[in-house]
């Protein structure tokens, strides 16, 4: 029959799996940029040679993980039938036709063998990567954020921390089950109940989203590339700043570079982080976490600091003079034959002391920040650098958690969703990587390079890494 090819009882046709991938498939941009080699030696503790069975190739697990988050596919029982019937995901993990799929409960075993270290230096070397092929400078602006994902456990599965209240909170829960109207909402905390599923998951809620078990992952990024610099999970309930300082102290000392500009959201806008920041010689575009701050109604109506003399004169002319304070405020009184003989004393705005005619105003020992901090947000490269961080780790969080598997905690307890954090973060970074080996090869570098030879060459002018609708059709369709 024509259109048919016939073969004998018997016969054998060898086939050759590289040619059933094409040549633009997204896979093969990966395998590019790609190298693992690395992991071998890496992980070698880990596997004893000459005893049990044969274990997974650490590069052939890497390629199978990074193929589940860079598609979002969810579990590791799904992961292994599609590596077993799509021929492009068989080629990236090294697999022939012939070769045996791992079986999902080898790879979580291997997960749980390896352990988060293993993967913080797995993706320590991607980013090495990154700023080997010159994504990332010795000067950088570091963006910084943080986001909420549920956690793989339920609000029926907190307990109390206190055995006998637990026991009669679950007694109060049999009796009621079933019953409509007798049961009376209990009140859960974070300090009274923990979850019996995942200890380390937290209650958290923001505005406008349930609250519920979370986790809090926090990135810092390479404002001009967007690779991602450092990925940490903490518990849902950790405010957004109590890990900043020492990521970016963390980061500048492992990848050797020196931090510019550091961008974030008024979550971090507390005096000591600005104060931390400047003190090490980088610029702060992190506005005060709330605009009541250094904002006094008693500084209202007429009354000035007078810096050099550190007194408050008031608007009839008398001076409120340093009069002790605490650890927050430096407190600042009158004298009472001042305010006994003042016209204005009926409608001054100045705290009165009780039982006394005597005027005191408080005055915050960060006054003099938050006022720089309040003239600066005004500038507009202030306000150029807050719209600059909505898109840009913004963007990265919520290309994250649609796309490449960080939409919820897939595993419990907070080191496993560290190892899921730094995949998500591996995949982000291989797609800059990719980027930047597309631009190359449509030579958009080159005029890069002789800019770059005159010592003109300035990263930030980079834009296309960040907004490819204004490449060529050619390129978007290739990328």
């Amino acid at each position: 029959m024509q259109g048919r090819h016939a073969f004998e009882p018997g016969s054998r046709k060898t086939i050759d799996l590289e040619s059933f991938v094409a040549d633009d498939h997204y896979l093969r941009k990966v395998d590019r940029v790609l190298e693992l080699s690395f992991v071998v030696e890496l992980t070698a503790e880990c596997y004893s040679s000459g005893q049990g069975r044969p274990s997974i190739a650490p590069e052939i697990y890497f390629r199978m993980l990074l193929v589940s988050y860079i598609y979002g596919i969810s579990s590791d029982r799904r992961l292994c039938e599609e590596v077993r019937y799509n021929l492009a995901y068989r080629w990236f993990c090294q697999l022939s036709l012939e070769d045996a799929v791992p079986d999902h409960s080898s790879l979580s075993r291997i997960r749980d063998r390896f352990g988060v270290e293993i993967f913080e230096k797995v993706f320590s070397q991607i980013v090495v990567l990154c700023k080997q092929k010159g994504l990332i400078g010795d000067q950088c602006r570091v963006m910084t954020d943080a986001t909420l994902i549920a956690a793989d456990a339920s609000l029926n599965s907190l307990v109390n921390n206190d055995p006998k209240e637990a026991k009669k909170e679950a007694e109060a829960q049999r009796q009621d089950r079933g019953m409509i109207g007798s049961s009376q909402q209990r009140r859960v905390t974070n300090q009274t109940h923990s979850s019996r599923t995942d200890p380390d998951a937290t209650l958290a809620q923001k505005k406008g989203t349930p609250r519920q078990l979370k986790y809090k992952v926090h990135k810092s990024i390479d404002a001009d590339s967007r690779v991602i610099l450092d990925t940490e999970v903490t518990t849902g309930a950790r405010h957004d700043n109590q890990p900043y300082l020492a990521q970016l102290e963390r980061l500048a000392e492992k990848y050797n570079i020196n931090i510019t500009e550091a961008i974030a959201d008024r979550g971090y806008g507390s005096a000591a982080i600005i104060r931390a920041l400047q003190e090490n010689g980088i610029t702060t575009y992190v506005p005060l976490w709330s605009g009541k701050v250094g904002n006094s109604k008693h500084m209202q109506g007429g009354f000035v600091y007078e810096k050099e003399q550190d007194r408050i004169r008031c608007p009839a002319g008398r001076f409120l003079m340093p009069r002790g304070g605490d650890s927050k405020h430096n407190r600042y009184s009158s004298s009472v034959s001042d305010c006994q003989a003042c016209q204005q004393s009926a409608t001054c705005s100045a705290e009165r002391r009780k039982g006394t005619d005597k005027r005191f105003i408080r005055r915050s020992v960060d006054q003099d920040l938050f006022e720089e901090v309040q003239a600066r947000m005004r500038d507009p490269t202030f306000k150029q650098r807050m719209s600059e961080r909505m898109w840009k780790i913004e963007g990265l969080f919520a290309e994250a958690k649609n796309n490449h598997g960080l939409a919820r905690a897939r595993y419990r307890s907070r080191s496993k969703v560290q190892i899921q954090a730094y995949l998500s973060a591996m995949v982000l970074n291989l797609k800059r990587l990719v980027f930047l080996f597309l631009l190359t090869l449509h030579g958009a570098l080159k005029v890069i390079q002789k800019v770059r030879d005159r010592k003109r060459f300035n990263l930030s002018s980079l834009i296309f890494f960040n907004t490819p609708d204004r490449l060529s059709r050619t390129t978007r369709r290739s990328i």
